[in-house]
């Protein structure tokens, strides 16, 4: 059992400290913050009895029956809190503001981040709301390439961007690298064919850039991608010879808000490679925490582009602004 206080000038820098020293498996046993304005952090770690034989070598024996009573407290309690999960004893506004962050599943580090700069739900917010990122669509390269896992919702994310510069007036063109999924292909057909778009599929990238070229005087052209596992780092290689065509195109990554955020956190050092210009998130209507838009942007240090809470096309998409984005997040009733 090892015993250590930490002093650091915010809990973030604190915490930090203690899983650098003691490990992962570190449970904070308190922490307040001090007079001076910094933090201290009592962390615990048991390792186990060698470190207790260790000490016998160390300790008089008169002391050590004492020594024995206390680490075994010390382990029940460990084992009490690793079984509940702790909650780092901040002062009681600051443990609200973090319990509400925590509720709605943004990661930990990120919460005690936001706490910091906030004092109540309000500077809360306002703290969200300025690590929020935005990508203006104004500004979109005339090909847009939507990439994503098996089941984000990337075909039907596209019908309503596509839908919506329709309703703008624009001209478009659809090409679809996705021949694997025969379903992907008859709902882009059936799109195309009530809209009178044209409909291209690309076996290949020399496909692609022939399909490409001769509708490059579009307005747009959206460029639909088979869904797969992010870690078929064979498939990504085969999407980045599009950007080696020099072609204007730029990469949305797809996110299902109900996808296992770890999965794609984990995935972010695959997808990069894709030179990822922003993040569209879908079917936020099916789950009711969604810290996940925050930490995956936050990850992947990309803006975020749109939403989609539902099927219906061209309805069931949000252009949102940071203010409605933080509202999804973090809801006045958590």
């Amino acid at each position: 059992m090892k015993i250590k206080r930490f002093k650091a000038k915010q809990f973030s820098e604190a915490l930090f400290r203690v899983k650098k020293e003691l490990g992962s498996d570190a449970v904070i046993l308190s922490s307040e913050e001090l007079a001076d304005g910094s933090v201290e952090i009592v962390a615990a770690v048991d390792y186990g009895e060698k470190n207790t034989k260790e000490q016998k070598m160390v300790t008089e024996q008169r002391e050590l029956n004492t020594l024995r009573e206390e680490i075994q407290r010390l382990r029940d309690a460990l084992f009490e809190l690793k079984k509940s999960g702790y909650e780092l004893r901040l002062p009681e506004k600051k443990r609200r503001l973090l319990r509400a962050l925590i509720s709605q599943s943004i990661k930990e580090e990120f919460a005690l981040r936001l706490c910091e700069r906030a004092t109540d739900f309000e500077t809360l917010m306002d703290a969200l709301n300025r690590e929020l990122s935005l990508y203006d669509l104004k500004n979109s390269k005339k090909i847009v390439m939507l990439v994503g896992a098996t089941g984000s919702g990337k075909t039907t994310t596209l019908c309503k961007l596509a839908a919506n510069e329709i309703r703008k007036g624009k001209r478009i063109a659809i090409v679809t690298l996705d021949t694997l999924r025969l379903g992907a292909t008859y709902q882009l057909a059936s799109f195309a064919r009530v809209l009178g778009l044209p409909l291209e599929v690309a076996h290949n990238i020399s496909e692609f850039k022939e399909h490409v070229n001769r509708h490059i005087g579009k307005d747009r052209i959206f460029v639909d991608t088979a869904g797969t596992n992010p870690k078929d780092e064979h498939y990504l290689e085969e999407l980045r010879e599009i950007h080696s065509l020099e072609l204007p195109v730029e990469t949305h990554l797809i996110v299902s808000a109900s996808s296992d955020q770890d999965f794609m956190i984990d995935a972010y050092h695959n997808y990069r490679k894709l030179n990822i210009d922003c993040l569209g998130f879908t079917k936020i209507d099916e789950v009711s925490k969604r810290g996940c838009i925050y930490n995956i942007s936050t990850v992947y240090q990309k803006p975020i582009a749109y939403l989609t809470n539902g099927q219906r096309i061209p309805k069931d998409i949000i252009f949102p602004d940071r203010a409605t984005i933080s509202n999804l997040i973090l809801p006045k009733e958590c």
